[in-house]
C-alpha cells in the first residue's frame, strides 16, 4: 500500500542520547503519559515539539532553550536540525522524548520515523471516543486540567461526515506509522488509551523507553475531563448509532 511518509535523505540520527517517541493523536492520553513520565528522574519528556502552531516544550523546561519560545515557531521552522539539536544539548535528563501527531513537521516526521536510534511507542484509542473527546475540548476550552470532573460534560453533536473524515486521515496515518516500522525492521510499543493507568503498563513504557526506574504508583496529574458513557455524551446516540449502521461502518467505532 502507498504511504506519504518517505525516507529522509537526512538518515544521521536525532538525538545523541537515548530517545522515543508518544506517536498518536490528539485524547489518545498522550498528555497523561508526558506528564507521568516526567516524574522519572531520567526521563525529559516533551510534548509536540513541531506542531505547526507552537512548539511543545515539557512545561518543566519551557523557558531554558534560548532561541526558542512556545510561542513562536519560526525559529524552528527556520532551521529544524538546529532546533532539535538545540532541544538535545539543553536536555537534563539521560532519555529524551516527545509526542508526534499527523500534521507535525513532515520532514521531522520521516526522520523521527525511520530513526531506528528513537524508540517508538504506539497510542491508541476507539476513534469515536477520541473525536468525541476532541469536540468537548474544543467546545469548553479545556484541553487537560488535574481537578477530577463531578458530572458528565454537556452532550456534544456529532457530525457524522467529520467523525469519518477524522477517523479515515487518523487510519491513514497510523497505517503509515507502522508500515514503515514494519518495513525498517523496527519493533515498538502498542499502547491503548485504557491501559495508561495501569502501573504494570507504565513500568513496561519505562522500561522501553530507556529509563532505569520503575514507578511505585501511579499518580494522577491530569484527570479524566469527560466521565460518563458515550450515550451521556453524543446528542443524539441512537440516531448516530443507526447512521453508522446503514453506512455499514458501525463496528469501528464500537
Amino acid at each position: 500500500m502507498k504511504i506519504s511518509i518517505k525516507p529522509p535523505q537526512n538518515k544521521k540520527p536525532v538525538f545523541g542520547r537515548p530517545a522515543f517517541l508518544l506517536v498518536g493523536m490528539m485524547r489518545s492520553g498522550s498528555n497523561f503519559l508526558e506528564r507521568q513520565l516526567n516524574l522519572l528522574p531520567d526521563v525529559r519528556c516533551h510534548g509536540e515539539l513541531f506542531n505547526p502552531s507552537f512548539i511543545g516544550f515539557s512545561h518543566q523546561v519551557a523557558t531554558k532553550i534560548p532561541g526558542y519560545a512556545r510561542d513562536n515557531p519560526a525559529a524552528r521552522n527556520a532551521d529544524e536540525e538546529a532546533f532539535t539539536a538545540a532541544v538535545d544539548a539543553a536536555c537534563d535528563r539521560s532519555v529524551v522524548g516527545l509526542r508526534l501527531f499527523l500534521d507535525h513537521s513532515p520532514a521531522m516526521t520521516a526522520r523521527l520515523l525511520y530513526d531506528a536510534n528513537v524508540k517508538k511507542i504506539v497510542l491508541s484509542r476507539n476513534l469515536l471516543e477520541a473525536y468525541v473527546s476532541l469536540e468537548t475540548a474544543r467546545e469548553t476550552g479545556v484541553w487537560l486540567t488535574t481537578e477530577a470532573a463531578k458530572a458528565p460534560p454537556k452532550p456534544v453533536k456529532v457530525d457524522i461526515n467529520k467523525l469519518v473524515t477524522f477517523s479515515l486521515r487518523q487510519s491513514l496515518y497510523y497505517n503509515d506509522v507502522q508500515t514503515v516500522l514494519h518495513q525498517t525492521g523496527q519493533s515498538y510499543l502498542q499502547v491503548d488509551y485504557n491501559e495508561i493507568k495501569s502501573l504494570d503498563k507504565l513500568n513496561e513504557i519505562a522500561s522501553f523507553s530507556g529509563s532505569k526506574h520503575r514507578f511505585a504508583e501511579v499518580t494522577e496529574p491530569i484527570q479524566k475531563q469527560n466521565p460518563g458513557s458515550l450515550e451521556e455524551r453524543i446528542l443524539d446516540f441512537p440516531k448516530l448509532v443507526e447512521e453508522l449502521k446503514r453506512r455499514q461502518l458501525a463496528r469501528w467505532f464500537r
